[in-house]
């Protein structure tokens, strides 16, 4: 590395490591350890995007194409999440919150990254990969194709499994089809991925409601095993029987109908209650109907307690909508007779924190209570799950969602798991992580096969030593014009070139994991690291180590230590 090196001194077992220690013995010795990165772990999915983002950073060192490192970047990729494409556009990306880039300077675009690669994919009609081509004789029957039960018949079908999917509408996706807008996720995009995982054998079976056209008891007896993921598509009301209005529609409700075509009328003046995704997701859609001219979001917390991606709560802002916070709807009218709406809200305050470390709001009766009209509500407080049809599964709720155990079992049922929205689970990453994890559960029990631990310990940027790499700037994605995006669904945001791609793969650290950097090598003064072919990283060669831990405290990702 063209990099000065600065000699730091760093305590291992009541040591010091540094320039004063170069001639001294030590006990120590070195040894090659890879760490788990922080991005996977805060993933609920669990990406590989260490690994996908460094195969695309290494391309040129090891003599490849770039299409061909993206490519492969594609089914490292995809062996956790068959939706690339979808989530790069709209998971909140926590993984970036825990990269380890920040304590340098920003971020890597992880996300960005990712639409990238899922983009790439289907342009190219990359295909999903399976795991082998053996079939197996047992069968598995999949409740729900949203991104829970579409990932979990993913990761069977893949191995081998003969995977049925039910589906109570008449296309696949779920909340990714019928509750996402199409200007975040464009269908013809959500389709692609939906295809994918059809031409690896997985079969749907549409318009069937099991608790209804089929019962549940007959999938588990001619099935090996069924996961449920049915979603939640019950609103949660305000409690004002603001329902029975005209022009008052639940959240899920007014997302669902624009969404298939039915796009209502909702007047001029349209308010949204509720402070989620959702919420956000029906105020951007409101604000872009052609006879609406004004969208107010009242939240009954603060700005800082919005459950809503902040990156979300912006694009709202930049788009025109408006915000009223403290305040909770009190009663809902349409008493002037000219279908205007008279909403009659409360201020409120809010309370200490509770167990969950959640702040509720509290109603401030000594204050005067105000009215805003509107011509159109919209209720988005969230959704529950409806269990009609399978009251012998849900007989112990938890908070109204079914409760498994660590093996995604539904207690007290043999052989039927559970993921998704049905447990809890909200996040679209979420979703599909439980799916995996459900599947995962699915092979073992049905193949006797264990699914393997992740022990790696964690690495944080303070088990590395950031000065070795190079500022870099972050690359950002294009974002539409305001005044393109009123009137119109058409997508907002712009993914990456492939240059500025290539650009932010190699802003990754590497973090826990040789990116063959040199370091130890060049500054081992006896010869104790010997170079391997390209690919295959170092090794060390410990007979005339002395301890000295020049290689420690030389390498940047934290791949070495001393014991």
């Amino acid at each position: 590395m063209a990099v000065e090196i600065k000699k730091i001194k760093r305590a291992i077992g009541g040591r010091q490591f540094g320039a004063s220690s170069v001639m001294e013995q030590s006990a120590l010795r070195p040894s090659y350890v890879e760490k788990k990165p922080p991005c996977m772990d805060s993933c609920p999915n669990s990406e590989k995007i260490r690994e996908y983002l460094q195969y695309v950073a290494q391309s040129e060192a090891y003599g490849r194409e770039i299409d061909e490192s993206i490519r492969e970047g594609f089914y490292i990729l995809t062996d956790t999440n068959p939706f690339p494409a979808v989530t790069g556009r709209v998971c909140p990306h926590p993984c970036e919150t825990s990269c380890n880039r920040a304590a340098k300077d920003k971020a890597v675009a992880i996300n960005a990254a990712e639409m990238f690669i899922g983009d790439f994919g289907i342009e190219n009609k990359l295909p999903l990969k399976k795991l082998t081509d053996e079939r197996r004789k047992e069968r598995v029957a999949v409740v729900g194709s949203g991104p829970a039960g579409l990932s979990c018949a993913y990761q069977l079908a893949r191995r081998g499994y003969n995977v049925t999917v039910f589906e109570k509408l008449g296309k696949a996706g779920g909340m990714l089809r019928y509750g996402i807008p199409d200007f975040r996720l464009p269908e013809d995009v959500l389709d692609a991925e939906i295809n994918r995982i059809k031409d690896i054998g997985v079969e749907f079976v549409f318009n069937s409601t099991v608790g209804k056209d089929l019962m549940l008891e007959r999938l588990k007896r001619e099935f090996d095993a069924v996961f449920i993921g049915i979603g939640a598509y019950n609103n949660i009301s305000l409690g004002i029987d603001e329902l029975s209005l005209p022009n008052v529609f639940s959240g899920i409700e007014f997302l669902k109908r624009v969404n298939s075509g039915e796009v209502p009328d909702l007047g001029m003046h349209v308010i949204v209650i509720g402070g989620g995704d959702s919420a956000m997701d029906c105020a951007r859609t409101a604000i872009r109907l052609p006879k609406t001219e004004k969208v107010t979001v009242v939240y009954r917390r603060g700005r800082e307690q919005m459950p809503a991606n902040p990156e979300e709560v912006m694009a709202a802002i930049s788009e025109g909508v408006g915000f009223e916070f403290m305040a909770a709807p009190v009663s809902v009218n349409n008493d002037k007779g000219d279908g205007t709406l008279s909403v009659v809200f409360q201020k409120t305050r809010l309370s200490e924190k509770d167990a969950s470390g959640r702040a509720q709001f509290i109603m401030l009766e000594t204050d005067p209570r105000f009215t805003i009209e509107c011509s159109a509500l919209i209720a988005s407080l969230g959704q529950k799950p409806d269990f009609s049809g399978l009251e012998d599964i849900s007989k112990n709720l938890k908070k109204g969602y079914l409760s498994i155990n660590d093996k995604g079992l539904i207690d007290g049922e043999e052989g039927v798991f559970a993921g998704g929205d049905a447990i809890g689970f909200w996040l679209v990453t979420q979703a599909i992580g439980s799916g995996n994890s459900a599947a995962f559960s699915i092979h073992e029990r049905l193949s006797g096969e264990p699914v393997p631990a992740d022990k790696r310990q964690l690495v944080s940027h303070k088990d590395m030593h950031l000065e070795f790499y190079e500022p870099a700037e972050r690359q950002e994605r294009r974002i539409r014009e305001i005044t393109e995006v009123r009137n119109d669904f058409q997508r907002v945001v712009y993914g990456l070139s492939k240059e500025e791609f290539v650009r932010e793969a190699k802003r990754c650290l590497s973090c826990g994991l040789c990116y063959d950097c040199g370091n130890c090598f060049m500054y081992c003064s006896k010869g104790c690291v010997k170079m391997l072919q390209k690919g295959l990283h170092y090794e060390f060669h410990l007979e005339t180590c002395n301890g000295c831990a020049k290689c420690f405290e030389s390498c940047p990702c934290g791949y070495i230590i001393m014991s």
